[in-house]
């Protein structure tokens, strides 16, 4: 079994699986509309995607995390879809990359899409289709609270 890790703003703890950012703004990986969930292959990844996306000003005294479990059989690697064109990991993302997304949601050949992540791009992230047929085969676990270490240079309370 293989277990991802979502760190998140404790505000979301009753909603964090439910996809909702991804719906409402879409990601790198998928477009509006698409109700996916973002985890890393790592808490330390994990981490650092929250600390990439925040300014200096946001004081870190409320996080959370969750642990998403799934077997390596539910898991399709980006790699066997296509190849990702040399500025994948641009900010912003090229468009092709949210296409290449939307088209493995669009046909549910997995629940779970490997990624490379930008910030270590030999590391990886979990796209976790939450609309596929087998989303009852991933487990979702009870969020824990996260507390940043000072030392990582943001405010804490």
């Amino acid at each position: 079994m293989i277990t991802a890790y979502r760190v998140f703003n404790s505000i979301y703890t009753s909603s964090w699986s439910d996809g909702e950012g991804s719906f409402r703004y879409g990601g790198r990986w998928n477009s509006r509309g698409q109700r996916v969930l973002y985890a890393s292959a790592s808490l330390a990844l994990a981490t650092l995607e929250v600390l990439v996306h925040i300014d200096d000003e946001v004081i870190l005294d409320d996080y959370s995390f969750g642990e998403v479990t799934f077997s390596e059989e539910l898991i399709l690697s980006v790699e066997d879809l296509t190849r990702l064109p040399t500025d994948w990991g641009k900010i912003p993302a090229p468009d092709e990359i949210c296409k290449i997304g939307d088209a493995w949601i669009a046909g549910g050949e997995s629940v779970v899409l490997r990624v490379p992540t930008a910030i270590l791009p030999r590391e990886c992230n979990y796209i976790i289709n939450l609309s596929h047929d087998d989303i009852d085969k991933v487990i979702f676990g009870k969020p824990e609270r996260f507390i940043f270490d000072k030392r990582l240079g943001f405010r804490t309370v």
